[in-house]
This record gives structure tokens, sequence and C-alpha cells, in this order.
């Protein structure tokens, strides 16, 4: 994208993901990186623009401010950025309230007038020279001020989800303050990463690992495009997939697709692995290192593949931070290769559509590395997987059967290692009991559980119980997401 994008610097929390991924989606291209990152970065990236987010109380980076390209600081780095240009705070002035704002003439506002905004905190300064206010609320707050000559803008609140005005605001910023062209799309975005990947491998072949999942399949028919048969798949069947999932794979890939796929059954490899585990963090390592083991044999049997290709996505790199060495991977000599690493989810199944992924794997939903390991509490045996493929898939099912899926980002069961009394047939029983946990996106701020209807919960209850002998007791997972996460492992 050359220097044709907004940079986007992230103190903490959600806010600069969901920021990046508002500009994206307006295509103006993001990347994003940590405030604390060596300022020397900010100059090698050369962007049009800075946009400083989030909360946490990090002192705002001074190289930002001396760069001399437009910066837009929002929420609690906007008070740090008018603090580190010598404002003096007055306190609190206004929290968490809604309050209406009037705009005034300003190139970041054009397009608009008033309107309602929440505000989780505003604060009042006394402005240093060359600053002043550039919006007022109903009470005559200042929330929003800027220095003009230096394009420099401090705005006390978000882009709130499904906001149009704060999408406005920040389209201002990328094209009419940073000159930014809204030129970013996942079209354009497979004809450069296809030239690079060419330019990159060259005569050579490249394997790749694949799942199953929309990352890695998305990734491998990039790959195919850029070097046809010169890549090679490899899908590691450990036996921790869902019902019916390693067909699906095995089928579409090396059926459909027509993909030169190397298939290893790798089943008692992982039971052994996981023997005796009970603690879910054991249980992901053993998984990761097998998976690991395998991979590295099956590289050593294909010497002729130079090149070894990972699904990782922009996601994987902000884990734990921001990914301020993203731009340097790039250009690793070693031989790795990971071409949608600065793609969001939602790009990754953009990317699989336009590049004729099937459905079925587009719209597949998230599913842990170490798969059902995770999902089936206790100790890992074929007997439990056996009853939590079979409770899943009537979940499943029946959730799609309902239209429920259309709403919910992830659907599943997971089985306790507790035994409860129930009666089967007439007699007494001591079998597992079955937990159902379902959750939607809320943006990239979290999650929020599914509310799904009694009588669907009563009918998949049901139906469990009815049809997988082993399990006679099924409960609804209603803990909030902000409490807890998501996974039970």
């Amino acid at each position: 994208m050359d220097n044709d994008f907004i940079l986007v610097l992230d103190s903490g929390g959600p806010e600069a993901i969901e920021m990046a991924r508002k500009l994206r989606n307006q295509r103006y291209y993001t990347e994003i990186m940590s405030l604390g990152a060596d300022p020397a970065l900010f100059e090698r990236k050369s962007p049009r623009g800075i946009l400083v987010v989030g909360e946490n109380e990090k002192p705002f980076p001074r190289a930002a401010l001396d760069l001399g390209v437009p910066v837009l600081a929002l929420g609690g780095a906007a008070r740090r950025m008018i603090e580190a240009c010598g404002a003096v705070s007055e306190g609190v002035l206004l929290e968490n309230q809604a309050s209406q704002i009037t705009f005034q003439p300003c190139p970041l506002f054009d397009q608009l007038s008033e309107s309602d905004r929440y505000f989780t905190r505003v604060d009042g300064f006394a402005l240093p020279d060359g600053f002043q206010s550039i919006a007022t609320t109903l009470e005559g707050y200042s929330p929003a001020f800027a220095d003009l000559g230096r394009r420099l803008y401090g705005l006390q609140f978000y882009a709130e989800s499904n906001d149009p005005d704060g999408a406005v605001i920040l389209s201002n910023f990328a094209e009419k303050i940073c000159g930014c062209t809204p030129i970013w799309t996942i079209a354009d975005f497979i004809e450069e990463e296809t030239r690079f990947i060419q330019d990159r491998v060259g005569d050579g072949r490249a394997l790749m690992a694949i799942s199953g999942g929309v990352d890695s399949s998305a990734c491998a028919m990039l790959m195919r495009r850029a070097i046809g048969d010169r890549l090679t798949c490899v899908f590691i069947d450990n036996g921790l997939l869902r019902a019916g999932e390693p067909e699906l794979v095995y089928n579409t890939f090396d059926g459909e697709l027509s993909l030169k796929l190397i298939r290893v059954d790798a089943r008692e490899r992982f039971m052994e692995r996981l023997k005796g585990l009970t603690d879910p963090v054991e249980k992901r390592r053993a998984v990761y290192e097998e998976y690991m083991a395998i991979l590295t044999e099956v590289g050593q049997a294909h010497p002729e593949a130079e090149f070894f290709v990972e699904g990782t996505i922009y996601s994987d790199l902000l884990v734990g931070g921001a990914a301020d060495e993203v731009y340097a991977r790039r250009f690793d000599p070693g031989k790795r290769l990971e071409p949608i690493r600065m793609l969001f989810k939602d790009e990754v199944r953009q990317l699989g559509e336009l590049l004729g992924l099937p459905r079925t794997l587009t719209a597949r939903q998230p599913f842990p590395g170490p798969g059902l390991a995770i999902r089936c509490m206790g100790e890992v045996t074929a007997e439990k997987l056996k009853l939590l493929r079979h409770a899943d898939a009537i979940f499943r099912e029946e959730i799609m059967l309902s239209g429920q899926d259309k709403r919910l980002t992830q659907y599943f069961a997971v089985l306790d290692d507790t035994r409860t009394p129930g009666r089967r047939d007439g007699q007494y029983t001591r079998e597992y009991a079955c937990v159902l946990r379902a959750v939607t996106e809320q943006g990239v701020s979290g999650y929020t559980v599914g509310k799904l209807p009694y009588d669907l919960l009563d009918r998949v209850a049901g139906r469990i119980i009815a049809e997988v002998p082993g399990i006679d007791r099924v409960a609804y997972d209603i803990s909030p997401c902000d409490n807890t996460d998501i996974e039970w492992g």
C-alpha cells in the first residue's frame, strides 16, 4: 500500500482494533502498533496520518506529534495528547452520560452539524497556545479540540457501533486531512499479494498445514492462485475435530477444489499424548507440540518444499499486544510465508469467497486449535469424545434448522466430567452432564450470551438425552462473557 495508510497506535483495550476495522470498511488501509513501540518505527512506516486510541494511562508518544503528519487522538488518548502539548486539566466535567454535541467549522466535521453522543468521560482543559475548541456539548463543555495549524485533533469520544457520524469523522480525517485514497479492497489485496508471493517463491515449492478453518482454507486458495500445484497442503487428522469435519476437509480440498493434499492419520498419536492430562493448559500444550512434531516430520519427508506457509491473520498478531514488527516480518529473509497476516477475520471470509471457497468453509464458526480436547472436561478418552461429538452435532443441527445460526458467532457443546443421577429405560443411571454454549459477537469489543428460545433449548436437551446414551443431563451456560471466556478450557 506504499504509505497511503493510517497508522493506529494502541494504548490498550479493544478500541484500536475497532477503529482500524471501521476505516478499512470505508476502504482506507490501516495498520496497528502499540503506543510504546520504538518511535523509529513510526518514521519507518511513513504513514499519511496517525490515529491514537485507548484508555490506558500510558504517556502520549511525543514522536507521533513530531512526525509532521496529522494526528487524531480518541477517548483517553485525546486527554493525554492535550496534556502532552501543555494543557492544564480542570477535572472531570461529564461522566457516563449522553449529551447533544454541536460541531464547529472544521475539516474533521465536514457534513456534520450536531448529534447525540454518549460520553464515558469529558474533562475540562485550559488549552495551550494554538489549540481551540471544535465542539461543544449542550452543557457548554468542550469534548473536542484541535491545533488546526499542526493538524492535531483530540476527541474525547469514539465512533460508536452503527454510528454514521463517527464514520464520517474517521473518513474526513483519512481523506480530507491526511490525503488518503479509499482504494483498499480485498480484490486489490489479492492481486498485490499474489504478485508478492510469486516474486518471493519464484519457481520454488511450498508446504502448508490446513485445518478446514476459514483462515488456513482462504490462505491455501490464495497460495494456489499464486503458485498453482507447487503448493502441497497437509491435513492432520488429530481425532479432535467435530462430527463429519475430517471428511468435509478432505473431500473439499482433495475433491471439489483439487488441491494437492497429504492426509495424516494421527488420531492414535494425539490420544496417547493426551493420556492422563486433565488441565486445559497442559492439553493445549500437548496438542500443539504433537502437531508441530508431525509437521516437522512431513517437512523432512518433503525437502523439495522450500517454503512453509502459515494462515496467520492480523488478530493472531495482535493478541497480547500490537504487532509492532509485522511490517518487518514481511521482509523476513527466511522461508516462512504469512500471506494473510494483515487481514482481519471478516476480510479473510471475503477473501475466501472471492477465491471460490465454498460457504461450508467460509461460514465455519471459530474452532479452537486443540479442538474437542478443551471442550471435554477431565481426561480425554475415546468414549467421551464420541459422546461430545454426537451431542455437539445435535446442537449445531437444531441451531441451523431454527435459523439462529445467522445471528450467533459460536455455538457448541461441552462434556462435563461430572456424572449425575438419572434414568434410562426405567433403569437408574449415572451418566455425564452436557453443557451448551452460544455467543454473539458485539463489534470487536466483546461477546454476549446468545438468548436462545426456550423451546429450542428444550428440543435440543430432549434429543441429546434420548439419542446419546451416556449423557443424562443438559445445561445451558449463560455466564456473562465479560466475566468468563467463551471456551471452558
